[in-house]
C-alpha cells in the first residue's frame, strides 16, 4: 500500500488547481491594498517548510517586482516583547496549519503595530486564517503525513503568483506548471528511485545550489533529515566557496540541485572541482556537462527562475521518500515529530 506521503506527492497536479483558484481570487484586493496603503516593506515570517517556500519568495518577489523581502525572527515578538512600527509593511504569514502558538502572537503583535497580515494556510478554520487582513488559503486538503510535500508546493505556488501580482506583469501560467509536475512524478519509479537505491547506505550530505532555488535546497535538506534520519546540509555554491569547500573530499556526497540558469557555468565548474576531489555526485540538473560529471544523476526538465523551485522541489521529496521507503522507515509518521510544532 502506498505511503500517504507518496499519494499527497502524487495529488499535487490535481490539488494544485484548487490553490491557483483560491488565490486568484484574493490577491488583486492585496494588490489593491498595496497601492492605496503606500506599502513600501515586505516581510515574512514562517518556520520549517514554510520557511523554505518563504525564502524562494524573498528572492522572486525583488526579481520580479523590484521590491526586498526581510525575514522576521518570531522571538522578536514571542520572547522579547518588542514593540515595532509596522506602519507601510506588508507581513506575509506562512503557516500550513495556521494553529502554532507562536504564528499566532506574531500575527496580533504585528497588526497591533500597524501591518497590513498576509496568512498563506491551509486551513479554513485556524486564526491565522480567520484573523489576517488576507488569506491565501492553499485548498490542497488536509496533509495527513508529517512531512510537509503538498503544501510546500501549494505555498511556492501562492507566494510566486502574489510576487507576480505585485510586479504588474503575469509572466507564468501556473495551470501548465501544475501540469508540468506529472513528468516530474514520472521520474519516481525510474530515475529518482534508482539513485534512491544507490545511496541508500550512505547518511551524510552536502546540498548546493543557487538563487531562487536556494529554498528548495533548504528543503530537501529538511526532508532528509526528518524522512531518512540522515545528516544534511545545504549551502549556496557561493557560500559554499567560503570556508565549507574544505568538506569536499575523497568520501563526500554532494548533491546538485543544478537548473540552467544564470548559474549554468557555476554548476559545471562545481560539478567538475566535486569530482575531481572524489566525491560522490548525485546530480538534478538539466545541464549536459553536469550530468556527464555525475555518479548519480536524474535528467530535470527545462526550467525558469520561478519554475525550478516548484519543480525540483516535487524532485526533492521524492527522492527523500524512496530513500526512507528503501531504509524501511515509516516516513509517514518520523520519530519524535508532531504535524503542528510549538515553539517560541
Amino acid at each position: 500500500m502506498d505511503s500517504l506521503m507518496r499519494q499527497e506527492i502524487f495529488s499535487e497536479p490535481q490539488m494544485l488547481l484548487n490553490t491557483i483558484n483560491n488565490c486568484e481570487k484574493v490577491i488583486p484586493e492585496i494588490v489593491k491594498a498595496v497601492k492605496e496603503n503606500n506599502i513600501t516593506n515586505f516581510v515574512s515570517m514562517a518556520r520549517g517548510t514554510s520557511d523554505n517556500a518563504a525564502t524562494v519568495f524573498s528572492y522572486i518577489l525583488p526579481l520580479k517586482a523590484g521590491k526586498p523581502v526581510s525575514t522576521f525572527y518570531p522571538s522578536v515578538y514571542t520572547v522579547y516583547n518588542a514593540k515595532l512600527n509596522l506602519k507601510g509593511t506588508l507581513f506575509i504569514i506562512v503557516s500550513q496549519s495556521g494553529m502554532s502558538i507562536d504564528t499566532i502572537k506574531v500575527m496580533r503583535d504585528a497588526m497591533r503595530d500597524g501591518a497590513i497580515v498576509v496568512g498563506v494556510t491551509n486551513n479554513l478554520e485556524s486564526p491565522v486564517a480567520k484573523e489576517a487582513h488576507f488569506h491565501l488559503y492553499l485548498g490542497v486538503n488536509e496533509e495527513k503525513s508529517v512531512a510537509a510535500t503538498k503544501t510546500y508546493i501549494a505555498e511556492l505556488f501562492a507566494l510566486e503568483m502574489l510576487a507576480e501580482a505585485l510586479s504588474g506583469k503575469i509572466e507564468t501560467n501556473f495551470k501548465d506548471v501544475a501540469k508540468q509536475i506529472e513528468g516530474v512524478l514520472a521520474l519516481c519509479d525510474t530515475q529518482i528511485n534508482a539513485v534512491a537505491k544507490e545511496i541508500v547506505d550512505d547518511n551524510d550530505y552536502l546540498i548546493l545550489s543557487r538563487g531562487t532555488m536556494l529554498g528548495t535546497a533548504d528543503e530537501l535538506c529538511l526532508k532528509m533529515t526528518e524522512c531518512c534520519y540522515l545528516f544534511a546540509k545545504a549551502f549556496s555554491s557561493a557560500t559554499f566557496m567560503h570556508g565549507p569547500l574544505s568538506l569536499l573530499s575523497d568520501g563526500a556526497n554532494l548533491i546538485l540541485l543544478a537548473p540552467d540558469s544564470e548559474f549554468k557555468q557555476e554548476y559545471i565548474d562545481m560539478a567538475a572541482r566535486a569530482k575531481e576531489k572524489g566525491a560522490t555526485l548525485i546530480a538534478f540538473s538539466d545541464i549536459k556537462e553536469v550530468l556527464n560529471l555525475a555518479k548519480y544523476k536524474v535528467e530535470m526538465p527545462k526550467t525558469n527562475q520561478v519554475t525550478s523551485p516548484i519543480l525540483y522541489g516535487v524532485a526533492a521529496s521524492l527522492l527523500a521518500l524512496n530513500i526512507g521507503t528503501e531504509k524501511g522507515y515509516n516516513v509517514d509518521a518520523p520519530r519524535n515529530l508532531n504535524k503542528v510544532t510549538v515553539t517560541l
